[in-house]
């Protein structure tokens, strides 16, 4: 990449000392796809080889450890963040359980580590993966939201489409919580009249001057990456929130299942060449140094 590159999006796991019970689930097809062939350790190195030093620093997203484990997660992430010089990652979002009675006692246990910058509780994975999560409340989210502005800690939200109307109302009741719309919003349904629908709601969330979209995770919905339909929905997103509220994640190693990083960097590349220097910037690094505040 010809500019500095931020990786707002990407996870790593040792599974010799820690256990995902998502990734231990042999030949278990999930929303993502298969995860057998990345079920090995994802260290800093083998993200650094990935990545071939073309990433400047990165951001960490929870990834589904046992929910004992969490702060324990956080704890091993601010040791790579020690070891790779404050760069991968550079900082973590970290796993809370936002249904919870104990909500800010979480957070007070996970900000111990200066690595914890934000928080991610998955809402929606797949229409069908949906049916086994709790169903939305409206209350006990409002609550929880308000607590990370209390402790100034973002919110990276993952969603499907039937439930983007009843965030967005809760969401918009918290005008000062910084929010990063993970995956370009789960496009599952990329039809027309999927698009469309999408493009009404991402249309209402960008309104909200407070909420952000991350450019990541696409092969998910299609199980391979389709880039005509990648330009499209990228493109769009950052047409209604603008390059200053986009930025780049790889989701690596999920991703890793359908592409190369070196070929989502090319691809990358092509999205980026239909901007301006300054929007190639803010989208390649300085939307996410100003949202994570690295």
């Amino acid at each position: 990449m010809p500019i500095p590159l931020i990786d707002a999006h990407h996870h790593l796991w040792d599974i010799e000392k820690n256990h995902y019970p998502w990734l231990a689930a042999k030949g278990e097809m999930r929303f993502f796809g298969q995860p057998d062939p990345i079920r090995v350790n994802y260290l800093p190195a083998d993200f650094i080889e990935d990545h071939l030093k073309q990433v400047e620093r990165s951001v960490h997203i929870q990834v589904g450890i046992e929910p004992s484990a969490r702060v324990h997660e956080t704890k091993w992430l601010q040791q790579c963040h020690n070891q790779s010089n404050g760069r991968y990652p550079a900082k973590a979002v970290v796993d809370i359980d936002m249904l919870a009675t104990d909500v800010e006692q979480q957070i007070i246990a996970q900000k111990q580590y200066s690595i914890t910058q934000g928080v991610r509780h998955i809402i929606g994975k797949s229409t069908e993966e949906n049916k086994q999560l709790p169903d939305f409340d409206r209350d006990k989210w409002l609550a929880s939201l308000q607590l990370l502005v209390k402790h100034q800690l973002s919110f990276d939200l993952q969603c499907t489409s039937e439930q983007y109307q009843q965030i967005y109302t809760v969401i918009r009741q918290v005008p000062e919580l910084k929010v990063a719309i993970c995956h370009l919003a789960s496009p599952w349904e990329q039809t027309e009249s999927g698009f469309a629908h999408w493009q009404q709601y991402m249309a209402k969330f960008a309104a909200l001057p407070n909420v952000y979209m991350k450019i990541s995770g696409f092969a998910m919905f299609n199980h391979g990456f389709i880039e005509p339909m990648f330009i499209k929905y990228a493109s769009q997103a950052i047409e209604l929130f603008g390059a200053q509220r986009c930025m780049l994640g790889s989701n690596f190693p999920v991703d890793k299942l359908y592409m190369s990083y070196q070929q989502l960097l090319m691809v990358w590349q092509n999205l980026l060449s239909i901007y301006d220097q300054e929007q190639q910037q803010h989208l390649a690094y300085n939307t996410a140094q100003s949202f994570y505040q690295l």
